[in-house]
């Protein structure tokens, strides 16, 4: 076993080579097309990357189907904001999230979206998110909506 270990590169470059296989093997997981594409240029493709957004999950209360479809959703409107990263329009993507949700899963519900902010919510089984996108925090979850007695 100890000739396995001994690979000739020092322990922490080791480690560090770990972390980051483990971290395009999750980005593969998340990313689909554009984690094949990160993965190309970790293994040595040569070719000039691209930023990738790293999304990472707080918690959750939710469906994978429907995870996946909020990272792409706050993926892709990040990325059509003309001043993201130097100026994010937090209000643009809580309600891109917000409409997402509610014409696909029907209402009610709600996005939250900075870089600092408590909470504190109630939430329908099922329909909570906590995730980050790079630096930007995203908190989408539903509540029941019971019909108004008029």
């Amino acid at each position: 076993m100890r000739e396995q270990q001994g690979s000739g590169e020092a322990p922490g470059r080791r480690g560090g080579a770990v972390r980051s296989l483990l971290g395009v093997e999750r980005r593969l997981v998340e990313g689909g097309a554009e984690g094949k594409q990160a993965a190309g240029a970790a293994a040595g493709g040569g070719e000039k990357e691209e930023r990738k957004a790293v999304v990472r999950v707080v918690a959750a209360d939710m469906p994978p189907a429907l995870q996946r479809r909020a990272f792409r959703c706050a993926r892709d409107e990040l990325a059509a904001m003309p001043h993201y990263p130097r100026r994010l329009e937090p209000k643009r993507l809580a309600l891109a999230l917000k409409k997402e949700f509610d014409t696909a899963y029907g209402p009610a519900w709600h996005c939250i979206v900075g870089t600092s902010f408590g909470s504190y919510v109630t939430h329908a089984r099922g329909g909570f998110l906590y995730f980050s996108v790079d630096k930007v925090y995203i908190l989408l979850f539903r509540t029941a909506v019971e019909p108004s007695p008029h």
